[in-house]
């Protein structure tokens, strides 16, 4: 099979093409007519993905080892290498946040850290086979059998000295965050339907692809006594959680890969 126009792209602008970046109108014409280099466009997707599967997260430490040293259970250049790596590793670190509230939170794991520390008995073995036991529950809470990746609040933007946002100042509307290549904008407003309630509009989209690409996808608010609203985001790109009160909030989206996470989202009345 032969390209349609010999030379009219190139395999640079094909590789800038498939990661998102802004490229010729004469490209994408191209693309949508000739089956050759669109086919070798889907070729080159798939060795993305396959590269991106085998290298995923590839020198991150294991859970067990993530366990252990928020546990305190180590110590000498394991725990120093360890919190380099938490530095430079928002995944690991967004892990560790979890896995510490977990800890904080549950009264299992609590009592076993107390039996295992310095001050502890002869007989820490089995409390150490529990915490190990332990951890293992927390990964499949945390997971559940479905990848979470944390979306990262990314810095705001310089705005005009004219605009005005709800919330505190540190906490401007809108906020954007980043998951891999999903990026989530989200802006609180008054709700237009119920005095003295909020809502939050998200604009949900996906790099190097088409706005109605996450059509469907279910969005799910939460409280810490759990679901309290679960949306679907439109077909374009858009998914809106209506009538909320003042808390701190947890979006989850359900995407096939995985669920993409923003933790510890304020949501505060205007001052």
């Amino acid at each position: 099979m032969e390209c349609s126009e010999p030379g009219a792209i190139s395999n640079e602008e094909l590789i800038a093409y498939l990661e998102g970046e802004k490229v010729r109108s004469a490209v994408v014409e191209h693309l949508a007519r000739c089956q050759k280099c669109s086919s070798q466009l889907a070729s080159y997707r798939h060795v993305e993905r396959r590269l991106s599967q085998k290298l995923y997260r590839w020198d991150c430490p294991s859970n067990q080892v993530l366990g252990d040293f928020a546990l305190g259970l180590m110590n000498g250049e394991h725990a120093v290498a360890i919190q380099a790596h938490l530095r430079m590793c928002v995944l690991c670190s967004a892990e560790m946040v979890t896995l510490t509230n977990f800890l904080a939170a549950d009264p299992l794991p609590v009592a076993i850290g107390r039996v295992v520390s310095p001050v502890a008995s002869h007989n820490a073995q089995q409390p150490l086979q529990d915490i190990k036991r332990t951890l293992g529950q927390v990964r499949e809470q945390t997971l559940d059998g479905v990848r979470r990746i944390a979306a990262l609040l990314l810095p705001p933007q310089p705005g005009f000295a004219y605009q005005r946002s709800l919330g505190q100042p540190d906490l401007a509307w809108p906020r954007n965050y980043q998951a891999e290549d999903v990026t989530i904008s989200l802006q609180l407003e008054n709700s237009p339907r119920q005095r003295g309630a909020l809502q939050l509009i998200g604009l949900v989209t996906r790099q190097g692809k088409a706005i109605d690409a996450l059509q469907g996808t279910p969005a799910q608010l939460m409280t810490a006594n759990g679901v309290i609203q679960t949306q679907h985001i439109d077909e374009l790109g858009n998914v809106v959680f209506p009538a909320l009160q003042p808390t701190t909030y947890t979006i989850e989206l359900q995407l096939p890969e995985g669920i993409v996470v923003i933790d510890q989202l304020p949501v505060q009345e205007a001052r």
